[in-house]
């Protein structure tokens, strides 16, 4: 492409479709199209190449109309989807030297894991795959070796339009050997396959058998790489370490039951579901109903401190009763009792380059949470709603005032958190669910229901950290146990007529801590297909070539990383004080001012965070502000919050500072600070009596003057009015931070199960200390 633009004649100017060849031949990204049922039901491939009509709804695979139209003499395939094979897409990887060292991430970070597990027998922070057993079993048998490709599959439907259900189907692979960060970018996300719409796919393995044979392959025989940082070539073996989707979609992969089965967890746990009296529909209830309770359902009660952990143990041998059913009853009678429904079609990947069923497959913690805030904010009433003493928002008045009081947080709400509250807070229930609702329904909820309530929103705060202590990780444990086992006491009340309140993401939050997955990268992948998408015409079509297309490019990108654009600097009159902290003046005379004083009035932190000054942001009206002036601080290894009235920088002597060079009391340097107004310490008593949940502080007159390193995240504090234990009524703010980032823990024990076995001693002050 460059070489044609240095011709000065136009005619050797390559045309968009001339210049689409070019790349598809250079990175040898071709798109493979097969042909479907115009239904969706059924694609022609494998076994069923050679059908010419569908197996199911028996429509014929060729188009009728163009078959009239010629009279029977030309036929044209009435539907194809695209398979877009992944060894190309790998091996571009390896063609630039920045982009291979990138795919060394992972067994870079997998020896400096055991380099740490070997001196210390244990592992404090989960912050990446290569921290998790399943893997590292892997590699300490020399399943997967440091030039080995690691992957992850993920599968989900595309809703292409706002007012209709998903429509389309596709797969992704990610690329482990990248770091974390990595996964999400457009380029190094690898479409596999595209299935067009309009109806759901009833037979899925069938559209997947052309991407899993290529792999199958490429297991069998390696794949050929040149490394460019080593200019060296080996043979790469390809691993599939986890098959992913939300929790109905996992059975696309596990071959099992739905998730109504009696038999049906999505990791196979073994724990067995109960049904109503004449009902066909299982659920996970742990509890025994007490009133009348069916012959399968009458098992007992199971501690849910003590459940089995996923496994494949009996897996082969149920499977093989599925498999050797000599008759329709006697498979349904297995299917029943073992959960599976037919082999899965990763079991025909190679044993020692993938995990196999069911350790391959892993719930995603996204998926959950909208399950979860279904449940609790839209459970459809099978009996008298008010027989729900839980049910506070029946009544509309309340209901309307809730909602008021919903919109008006959402005007404190940082650009970081959410970008558009009018937009975001009507539609996404579990930013409500898991941040809002722990300070919005204290005193809404009976306390006991409200307490519940918060052991899970705490849960999936530490769950959602991109760093987990192992400390958290055993607190969120104990929180979802707990959560669980209350729930069912509270809502189920082991009555068979309210079995249906224990739904399957309630059993599934029990297995969150020992394995889970966010699915963010599937979700980001859709997104941005779908807005590239210009054409109200033949979307499915589009979104198949969109989809190629954006394939090719970042392959061609991976392979020659300088026809990108690079990447934005800092802008004019910014200045870098370092660790991530670049200062932006604001306003006309900004250059100027950043030259001489560098007084500035917004401060980016780490994770694309923004935060800003009272200073400046008081100029606007607060509803056109998106507040962004609170912060999080830490002050001597202690959390603390506050507002930045302003940043500045101040001119320090250098010999003040250090004690040793006494004589060089001319040289100065600029600190970087932050004048900040303090809040108060969090209420103790109702941070223990939420989990943590609900961190609500007073505004201080205390102003310091801080290093702008010392601030570590923007959060929201929300005004509110709450009710304390000790029955006043004050005006506090409420804390609310951005889900994945670290967690405060704020020193007060988890109610419930508190390591010190009774209550702290209490405070004089209820606000906590004050900051001196």
């Amino acid at each position: 492409m460059i070489r044609n633009y240095a011709h000065d004649d136009a005619d050797s100017i390559l045309s968009f479709y001339n210049v689409e060849k070019l790349v598809a031949h250079y990175t040898c990204v071709e798109s493979i199209d097969h042909d479907m049922c115009p239904d969706s039901c059924w694609a022609f491939t494998g076994p069923y190449a050679a059908l010419e009509i569908c197996p199911l709804c028996d429509k014929s695979r060729w188009d009728q109309g163009k078959i009239r139209a010629s009279n029977g003499r030309t036929k044209v395939v009435a539907q194809k989807f695209t398979t877009i094979p992944l060894g190309p897409q790998l091996q571009a990887l390896y063609h630039d030297p920045d982009s291979a060292r990138n795919m060394q991430y992972l067994h870079e970070q997998t020896q400096r894991i055991l380099t740490q597990l070997r001196a210390t027998q244990s592992i404090p922070v989960i912050d990446d795959i290569p921290a998790g057993w399943d893997y590292l079993a892997e590699v300490l048998t020399n399943n997967i070796k440091q030039d080995d490709i690691v992957l992850m599959v993920s599968i989900d439907g595309v809703q292409l339009y706002e007012s209709k259900q998903s429509d389309c189907w596709m797969y992704v692979w990610i690329i482990i050997n990248l770091s974390p960060d990595k996964w999400y970018q457009k380029a190094h996300v690898c479409p596999g396959r595209f299935i067009p719409g309009p109806n759901k796919p009833k037979n899925l393995d069938s559209f997947l058998f052309i991407g899993m044979h290529h792999l199958a392959a490429l297991q069998k025989n390696g794949l050929m790489i040149w490394d460019a940082s080593r200019d060296t070539v080996f043979t790469s073996d390809l691993h599939l370490l986890y098959t992913t989707a939300d929790g109905p979609g996992l059975v696309y992969w596990d071959g099992m039951v739905g998730h109504s089965g009696k038999n049906g967890c999505r990791v196979y746990c073994g724990v067995r579901g109960r049904r109503k009296t004449g009902g066909s529909h299982y659920y996970p209830a742990l509890l025994k109903p007490a009133d009348r309770c069916v012959h399968s359902s009458d098992h007992p009660d199971l501690n849910v401190f003590d459940l089995p952990l996923g496994t494949s143990d009996g897996y082969a041998e149920n499977l093989e009763k599925v498999v050797k059913a000599p008759n329709t009853r006697q498979w349904e009678k297995w299917r029943t009792e073992t959960g599976i429904t037919k082999p899965p079609l990763i079991l025909g990947l190679s044993p020692w380059r993938s995990l196999g069923g069911p350790y391959c497959t892993t719930p995603d913690i996204m998926h959950l949470a909208g399950n979860l805030s279904d449940l609790l904010l839209n459970c459809a009433p099978a009996d008298d709603m008010n027989t729900w003493d839980w049910a506070v928002l029946k009544d509309e008045d309340t209901w309307v005032a809730h909602g008021h009081a919903v919109e008006q947080a959402g005007i404190y709400l940082p650009g970081s958190l959410i970008a558009n509250p009018a937009i975001s807070l009507k539609n996404s229930t579990q930013l409500y669910t898991f941040s809002l609702a722990p300070a919005l329904l204290y005193g809404l909820l009976p306390m006991k229901y409200w307490q519940n309530y918060c052991k899970l929103v705490r849960g999936f705060q530490l769950l959602c950290q991109h760093h987990i202590a192992v400390e958290d990780l055993q607190h969120a444990r104990s929180l979802l146990c707990y959560w669980e086992q209350e729930f069912e006491h509270l809502y189920y009340q082991c009555k068979e007529c309210w079995l249906h309140f224990v739904r399957p993401c309630i059993h599934q939050t029990n297995h969150l801590a020992q394995e889970t997955y966010r699915k963010w990268t599937m979700e980001r992948t859709i997104g941005n297909l779908g807005e590239e998408i210009q054409q109200p015409s033949q979307p499915y079509a589009n979104l198949s070539q969109q989809g190629v297309r954006h394939c090719r490019i970042d392959t061609l990108l991976s392979m020659m990383p300088e026809l990108d654009e690079p990447p934005k600097g800092l802008p004019e009159g910014a200045v870098d004080v370092g660790d991530g902290y670049p200062i932006y003046p604001t306003g006309r005379h900004a250059l100027a001012i950043s030259t001489f004083l560098c007084h500035g009035q917004q401060l980016p932190h780490i994770r694309k965070q923004t935060a800003r000054s009272s200073w400046r942001e008081k100029l606007k009206p607060l509803e056109k502000t998106r507040m962004s002036r609170n912060v999080k601080i830490k002050l001597n290894n202690q959390i603390h919050f506050a507002e930045v009235l302003y940043y500045t920088q101040l001119p320090v002597n250098v010999a003040r500072q250090n004690e040793d060079d006494l004589d060089n009391d001319n040289e100065w340097h600029f600190e970087n600070v932050a004048v900040v107004q303090m809040y108060s310490m969090p209420h103790k008593e109702l941070l223990k009596l939420s989990s943590q949940t609900l961190v609500s502080c007073t505004l201080l007159d205390d102003i310091l003057a801080i290093d702008v390193k010392n601030i570590i995240s923007v959060i929201a504090m929300i005004p509110h009015e709450p009710t304390l234990p000790s029955g006043v009524t004050e005006s506090q703010f409420f804390m609310m931070e951005r889900p994945g980032l670290e967690i405060s823990n704020l020193g007060v024990p988890y109610s419930g199960f508190d390591a010190g076995g009774g209550d702290e001693a209490e405070d004089n002050d209820d606000d906590g200390a004050e900051l001196e």
